[in-house]
């Protein structure tokens, strides 16, 4: 399944990606919910920080900086498969569409993969529940 990408880079990323996210929800938790949001919805998803991704952090900020770096060190092959495990881990692709979730990676290109694996807040929970799901959890 992975054949760039190694599953200790997988969790190295996640890692740094947690890294980033508790940093950025600090920032956060000053912010009154009212100042984000009109409506709080009755069902779905009741955190409005998510859509701002890591905009709260400076762009400089030490955590951003070592997970933009992290992946760009990758391979485009290695950021299509670590993409692919993000994926899975969100529920929109089945570890058994491996092979068709790297074509659809490849048809995105890398500026996109990256510029989607740093706008998930998530992306910690995301790629730890991917390599469960791809059975490469150890």
């Amino acid at each position: 399944m992975l054949k760039e990408l190694n599953a200790d880079q997988a969790r190295f990323v996640a890692i740094l990606a947690k890294a980033a996210r508790t940093q950025r929800d600090e920032l956060l938790r000053k912010v009154p919910e009212k100042g984000l949001v009109d409506v709080i919805p009755g069902r779905g998803e009741h955190n409005p920080t998510t859509m701002l991704a890591f905009e709260p952090l400076r762009s400089d900020a030490p955590q951003t900086v070592a997970l933009r770096e992290a992946i760009a060190s990758l391979s485009s092959d290695a950021r299509a498969e670590l993409y692919n495990l993000m994926r899975i881990g969100q529920g929109h692709l089945a570890a058994k569409k491996w092979h068709r979730g790297i074509t659809e990676a490849n048809l995105l290109g890398t500026e996109t993969i990256s510029a989607a694996l740093l706008e998930d807040v998530d992306l910690h929970d995301h790629l730890l529940k991917g390599l469960y799901e791809s059975d490469l959890a150890s």
